[in-house]
């Protein structure tokens, strides 16, 4: 008898070996995964900016080019997906390309819009970004304060500057955070996750004037 409860401790111990030795995996995994689309992202941030510095060059060069800065649109894909503009949060060091939509891909890839127009319009866009553990994405949100700068650089080339003026912490389900209070002033909404998905983490600026 005693042979026996031996027998199945050891083989609890396995079996509890084994399932952290797959959790861990996950884990490593999960964060290479999320360093090597960091790296990406670098490099796709400098093509963009890199893009907008050529493209407006060349108009600026040509003076019989009727075609202005604001007119002029940048086209970059990544993964499959339009980026339609750049996010700079500079206290955090974060920089990453802007995604068109939000799907379980985008997520995985880089910042994305969840909802609004383009970047710096009018009224509010909100962007989604992966609480990462490991830092990357929205991972370092948590840190930022009230009166800390974001900067969205548009299709047009122009870099807007916003300042944050409310952080708090809701529910999945409240859609009252994705709402234009004022169609004539420019905002931003960061969603990122916290506690789990139990939660949404959300940071609001507005256009510094």
């Amino acid at each position: 008898m005693q042979n026996k409860k031996i027998l199945i401790y050891k083989i609890l111990i396995a079996i509890l070996l084994v399932i952290a030795i797959v959790i861990a995996g996950i884990i490593i995994k999960k964060q290479y995964d999320d360093q090597v689309y960091d790296k990406e992202n670098i490099e796709v941030f400098k093509q963009f900016e890199e893009q907008i510095k050529e493209s407006f060059e060349e108009a600026d060069s040509n003076l019989e080019e009727e075609t202005t800065k604001q007119e002029k649109k940048i086209e970059l894909k990544y993964q499959g997906y339009n980026v339609i503009g750049l996010i700079q949060i500079p206290v955090i060091n974060l920089e990453y390309p802007i995604l068109e939509k939000t799907t379980q891909q985008s997520m995985k890839t880089s910042i994305s819009r969840f909802y609004g127009g383009e970047i710096n319009g009018y009224g509010n866009v909100s962007l989604a970004g992966h609480n990462n553990y490991s830092g990357t994405m929205f991972g370092k949100n948590k840190n930022l304060k009230l009166g800390d700068k974001v900067l969205l650089t548009g299709l047009d080339g122009n870099t807007i500057e916003y300042e944050i003026y409310d952080i708090f912490v809701t529910d999945p389900n409240d859609t009252s955070i994705l709402e234009t209070k004022d169609k004539e002033k420019r905002e931003v909404t960061l969603i990122t996750c916290k506690n789990g998905r139990s939660e949404r983490l959300i940071i609001k600026a507005k256009e510094i004037i």
